[in-house]
Parts: structure tokens; C-alpha cells; sequence
């Protein structure tokens, strides 16, 4: 056997199982995990995946909030006409615009009104129009029936539901909040948060600190016990409180940081805001907060 004979055998036969193993077929998707709890009393929180949203059954109904997306709300569908047979599904309350917990209204809209903020219009064809790609996105998110500006109250079989406006921010320029006065529960989505930094895009492109805070605390002012973000663990006031002081501690010391002349890096090695290095996504999205904090701040400071 010549040494090339001998080298082409080696190759084959070092090469070929990684060439095999490259050419397995990737298992089925699992199925998303899907969850319906009760908060308390006639008000239920729906997980799907990491994504959640919540509804309030009625003598006259149900009243949704996010559909979260199409799969997800035939699913939801489903589940209410068994658990509650002939209670349809009468009002779909947006949090706010962005496909993947708006998507999928149309499933309700036989029997419901979809309601949202009055940007959400305006908000959903900018998102939409910016590509092919977000044009497919965003193709099942169907625009309200009816807005509001600032607050809503909507009934329902002598039960109620408040949509609060918290005002504009980098996220969302169409945030509505839910209030459930009766079971002091809050709903709010993305921008509200129990134990968990904002995400890594939260402060990207210059959203300024300011707005978050602000927002927050228009939440805050409501009268509530528990709040169900749309992402995450529920949680308490003091909870939500703690998330608003996350920013709050941020913008003060990254700003004061760059008051010393000091990098971006300097200050991520700082571990500034190490005490919320329990929280959830810390590791993964901390640093890139003060790199946006630390970019926004510098620039409102020229």
C-alpha cells in the first residue's frame, strides 16, 4: 500500500463520522409549553412558551388581552370553549403592536372587539413597512377596532377592566397597560418586568432612561397587589418598584461614571450594579445596558 493509499484511509476514516453525524436529521420541535393558572378569583394568566398574557371570565364573556400569536390563540380558543363553555371571548385588549403577542386577533374576532392604543395603527405599519421580512412578521397582526388615548374603562358582565396609556418610550410608542381594579392585578408587557434586567434591545438606539422611569411609575401609582408581566414571574408592588429602581440606579451611575472620564468598559468591569446580579438575564444583558446607557448619556452630555 503506497502512502497515499495509506493517508486517503486515514482521511475516510476520520472524516467520514463526522460527515455522518452532520447528515443525521434534527429531531421534531418540541411542542410549546402551554399553561392556563388562575391569579385570582375569575382572573387566569396563559403561559405559552415564555410568552404570557392574561383573561377575566365574565357573567357575559371573556375579556383577553394579548392573543401572543396564531397558534397560541387557536389554542386559547380552544381551551376557553371548554373550560367555559358559552362564554365567547368579547373583548381582545393589545398591549401594545408587536407581533409576537399581537399576532393571531382574527381567531376572536367572530365574537370580540379588538382594542388598542390610538399609535397602534401608525405604530404596526411603520414596523411593518421597513421590509419583506417584516412585512411577514407582522401579516397577522390586526389593527383595533377602536383606540383610546389616554384611559379606557371597558365592562363586562359588571366586571372591569382599565387600559392606561403609561405614555411613550423607546419600546413601544402604543403601550397600554391593563388594571383589574377588583383583583388589583396589573398586566404589563415587555417594559414591565419582576426580577429581571430590561432586555438587551430595551435601551438600544438612543431610548432614554427617563421614559422608562416615568412609565413605571405611572404603573406604580395604580392600585394593585400583583403584577403579570408578559415575560416572566409575577410578582408583587414592591417588586415592580425594585425593576423601576434598576433603572433609576443605572442612569445615575453610568452618569456618574462618565462625569470621571471613565470607558464603557471601565465601568462594565466595574460591576456597578452587581446587586442584581441574581436577577434573571443579569449575565446575559447587564453589560450591553450600560453600553446603551453609557452611549445615550454621552451623548445628551455634548
Amino acid at each position: 500500500m503506497g502512502p497515499y493509499v495509506a493517508a486517503l484511509i486515514v482521511s475516510v476514516l476520520v472524516v467520514s463520522p463526522v460527515f455522518v453525524l452532520a447528515q443525521q436529521p434534527q429531531g421534531p420541535t418540541p411542542p410549546p409549553m402551554r399553561s392556563i393558572t388562575r391569579i385570582t378569583r375569575d382572573l387566569y394568566r396563559v403561559q405559552n412558551n415564555d410568552h404570557y398574557t392574561v383573561f377575566l371570565v365574565t357573567p357575559a364573556g371573556i375579556i383577553l388581552a394579548d392573543p401572543i400569536n396564531v397558534d397560541a390563540a387557536a389554542w386559547i380558543k380552544g381551551q376557553l370553549a371548554e373550560r367555559f363553555p358559552n362564554a365567547p371571548v368579547r373583548y381582545v385588549l393589545y398591549s401594545h403592536h408587536h407581533q409576537d403577542h399581537a399576532s393571531g386577533a382574527a381567531v376572536f374576532n367572530d365574537t370580540a372587539e379588538l382594542v388598542g392604543h390610538q399609535n397602534f395603527a401608525a405604530a404596526l405599519k411603520a414596523s411593518a413597512t421597513v421590509n419583506e421580512a417584516a412585512a411577514k412578521r407582522f401579516a397577522a397582526v390586526v389593527p383595533p377596532e377602536s383606540t383610546y388615548t389616554d384611559r379606557r374603562t371597558v365592562t363586562l358582565g359588571g366586571k372591569r377592566v382599565d387600559l392606561i396609556h403609561p405614555g411613550r418610550m423607546g419600546h413601544a410608542p402604543d403601550m397600554t397597560v391593563l388594571s383589574f381594579p377588583a383583583e388589583r392585578v396589573v398586566f404589563g408587557v415587555d417594559f414591565v418586568n419582576v426580577k429581571s434586567v430590561p432586555g438587551s434591545n430595551t435601551l438600544a438606539n438612543g431610548a432614554s432612561i427617563a421614559e422608562y422611569v416615568s412609565a413605571l411609575t405611572v404603573v406604580q401609582s395604580l392600585d394593585f397587589e400583583i403584577v403579570a408581566p408578559g415575560h416572566g414571574p409575577t410578582g408583587s408592588k414592591a417588586d415592580l418598584a425594585a425593576y423601576r429602581r434598576y433603572y433609576e440606579d443605572l442612569e445615575a451611575r453610568v452618569a456618574a461614571r462618565i462625569a470621571k472620564g471613565q470607558s464603557v468598559e471601565e465601568i462594565q468591569a466595574a460591576k456597578i450594579m452587581d446587586e442584581y446580579k441574581d436577577w434573571i438575564e443579569y449575565d446575559e444583558d447587564n453589560d450591553i445596558n450600560i453600553a446603551n446607557a453609557y452611549k445615550t448619556l454621552s451623548a445628551e452630555k455634548r
